[in-house]
């Protein structure tokens, strides 16, 4: 597949410029007050009916996508309440989902003990093929956007895409009318927040507009914070955000129910990070350097919003390229100069026929990465490239049996062509089926349960050192499968409802992306139990969730510098949080906390136990009446109790060879959102 040239057009045309730090900064301050003052009066809401829905992390989907059991879903009032400046904030209530890391370019997620690599991941439906270097994030973005999250642990639907061996993630970010109230034709907000850990600001600005049947959205954000401190008052080198971010939507409707839509992305990190992102720093003294990451990503779709029998398709093809340069990659005693870019190119066409008791979804997809990296380290220097090319066929049925019992079953197809660096060439192929079921044997009590297979095919490997260590090798390259399976049952009583389930996946074959020998596999298997529950009063909330999660390796503990591709361990989590709303006065206030308890299962191979550490957030907003309620102002109180500690998923607390990241400290961020 020859490179392509017109992504760059688009970062030529919507540049997030160093600008926009200064001109929102100005702006947005100026603004705060007499915007809110001469404002138009927002449309009022009936506070007696009023009620503030918890966070809504659960396993129950619209009817346009129905349950999966032991799924979580993240809607966008949910997602307003976080306010989430990086993926750590997202998945912050729901302790079965766990990201690490110390900046947004280096943050990885595990569902369920198992890096998300090993899941399909879209966001906008474009797939997310993020192996570059095993030392940065696997899905690098800016959730400021975000209007909903949904994961599939384990057993996903066939129609998520190939590749899904521990489940799924479908991120979907905002439209124009996702913005505008009812009857807005313009409008939008800015949004300015200082951190006063990191002592710097950040600053959002999102526009929309609308008629009759066009909508167009424009959003532009920026960071320029310094290094944070720990727990202990120490700076963290390398923590320093000056990520830049721009997202442009245009949608076209039909009288119909007929929606067209387009979408391009731009994101940059670029910045002095340790010689290895992900370490807070090496033993042997390896300095920090200046590392660039860019993504581009656009994307167009076709569904039928009002669909009229049998006719209600999905149509989407979707672009993304990711960068990486890093110039002074230390080995040694030498510096090498690497280099990583990954196109991948995706695409679906589906239909929803309607079958009377429920939804067959049935239909195609298909992707082709291209990964290229170049270095210049000795006899192997010079630019390599490994392609994959996956047509897949699926079809998933969501059926309501009867009144009691609901089903989700189906099964894909998926043909495979890979090429190696050396022009090695692979065919593979296989199946992959899933079955869920829930039955309500009571008014008030749902069991449920589920088990797949997935076919994981060949992954790209590590392309920034493609041919860097030594010679990459693919005698014995095989496809990797994977067998999941959960049971369990959630309980009603008026305001207070319970979940809980058991769950086991195992990866066959789970693959080492950046081993010379393309073969190096581990048997990677996580089981475990996660329970959640909440309460529900008038105007308030409160929610616990509990994870026990054993990760295993070939049957032993994995160590956590060779989590990268793989899984994590984890352990006993327990995260709470809790928000109460005064709607008479405008309003909102919070907690969250998280306690991980200690893990022993590191003595195994001879390292120190990970130790417990328990961390609680606080928040506030205020929108003010008087300021006709277009002005917001909240304070965020995060790791109030100034606790030093390594989060469970940041790598390196085993290894004498490294310094984890020590993650931050106390700090306060107070932010001002304006609507226009």
């Amino acid at each position: 597949m020859p490179q392509h040239h017109f992504p760059m057009l688009f970062t030529q045309i919507l540049p997030v410029s160093r600008w926009l730090h200064t001109s929102l900064l100005t702006g947005v301050a100026m603004a705060a007050l007499p915007a809110g003052a001469f404002a138009q009066d927002a449309t009022t809401k009936d506070t007696d009916a009023a009620t503030l829905e918890p966070i809504t992390i659960s396993s129950d989907r619209e009817r346009t996508a129905p349950p999966l059991p032991g799924g979580i879903t993240l809607d966008s009032e949910t997602l307003d309440k976080i306010a989430p400046r990086t993926l750590k904030d997202v998945f912050s209530g729901n302790a079965a989902v766990n990201v690490g890391g110390a900046s947004p370019v280096t943050q990885k997620t595990y569902v369920q003990g198992i890096e998300d690599t090993k899941l399909n991941v879209t966001i906008d439906g474009t797939r997310q093929n993020n192996s570059s270097y095993h030392h940065l994030g696997t899905t690098v973005m800016d959730p400021g956007m975000l209007k909903k999250v949904d994961v599939e642990t384990g057993v996903a639907p066939a129609d998520s895409g190939p590749g899904a061996l521990g489940g799924s993630i479908a991120y979907e970010t905002r439209d124009a009318r996702d913005i505008l109230e009812p009857g807005e034709n313009f409008g939008g907000y800015g949004k300015i927040a200082y951190d006063t850990n990191s002592q710097g600001f950040s600053e959002w600005l999102t526009m929309a507009g609308r008629t009759d049947k066009v909508e167009a959205l424009a959003y532009v954000q920026n960071n320029n914070t310094n290094n944070y401190r720990d727990g202990n008052g120490d700076k963290v080198d390398g923590t320093a955000n000056g990520s830049e971010n721009g997202l442009g939507k245009f949608a076209l409707n039909g009288q119909d129910g007929e929606r067209f839509e387009a979408f391009a992305s731009h994101l940059e990190d670029e910045g002095v990070r340790p010689s290895r992102p992900n370490f807070g720093a090496l033993t042997s003294g390896q300095g920090a350097q200046w590392i660039s990451y860019k993504k581009t990503a656009m994307g167009v779709s076709y569904v039928d919003e009002m669909p009229n029998g049998q006719l209600d398709p999905e149509l989407s093809l979707n672009y993304s390229k990711s960068e990486l340069d890093v110039p002074n990659l230390q080995n040694g005693a030498s510096f090498f100069h690497t280099n990583s870019e990954i196109e991948t190119v995706n695409g679906k066409a589906a239909n929803n026929f309607d079958v009377g008791i429920g939804k067959v979804n049935t239909g195609i997809d298909f992707y082709h990465d291209e990964a290229t990296g170049t270095h210049n380290n000795g006899t192997r220097a010079g630019s390599y490239t490994e392609k994959s090319t996956n047509i897949g066929v699926f079809s998933q049925a969501r059926l309501d049996l009867t009144d009691r019992w609901r089903t989700s079953f189906g099964g894909r197809f998926d043909r495979q062509w890979f090429t190696g660096i050396d022009g090695s060439e692979f065919d593979e192929q296989g199946l992959s089926g899933n079955v869920n079921t829930e039955y309500d044997i009571l008014s008030n009590t749902t069991i449920y349960g589920g088990a797949g297979t997935a076919f994981g095919g060949l992954p790209i490997g590590e392309s920034n050192i493609y041919n860097f260590s030594g010679v990459w090798d693919y005698a014995g390259f095989a496809p990797s499968r994977s067998f999941n399976y959960k049971a369990g049952s959630r309980v009603t009583f008026d305001r207070l409802t319970l979940d809980g389930n058991v769950f086991y996946n195992r990866i066959e074959r789970s693959h080492d992306l950046s081993d010379t020998d393309r073969q190096t596999t581990v048997d990677l298997a996580t089981r475990g139990i996660n329970l959640s529950g909440t309460y529900q009063f008038d105007t308030a909330y409160i929610r616990a969730t509990y994870t026990h999660t054993i990760v295993r390796s070939d049957g032993a503990p994995p160590v956590s510098t060779a989590s990268a591709w793989q899984g994590v361990l984890l352990g006993d989590i327990i995260t709470i949080d809790a928000g109460k709303e005064w709607h008479d006065l405008g309003l909102r206030a919070g907690m969250s906390s998280e306690l991980a308890l200690k893990n022993d299962d590191p003595e195994k191979y001879g390292a120190e136990p990970i130790d417990t550490y328990f961390v609680a957030n606080l928040y506030g907003e205020w929108t003010p009446e008087m300021l006709s309620q277009a002005v917001t102002l909240r304070v965020d109180a995060n790791n109030i109790f100034d606790r030093a500690y390594t989060d469970r998923t940041t790598t390196g607390y085993d290894s004498i060879r490294t310094e984890p990241y020590m993650d931050p400290g106390r700090s306060f961020v107070l932010s001002a959102k304006v609507k226009f």
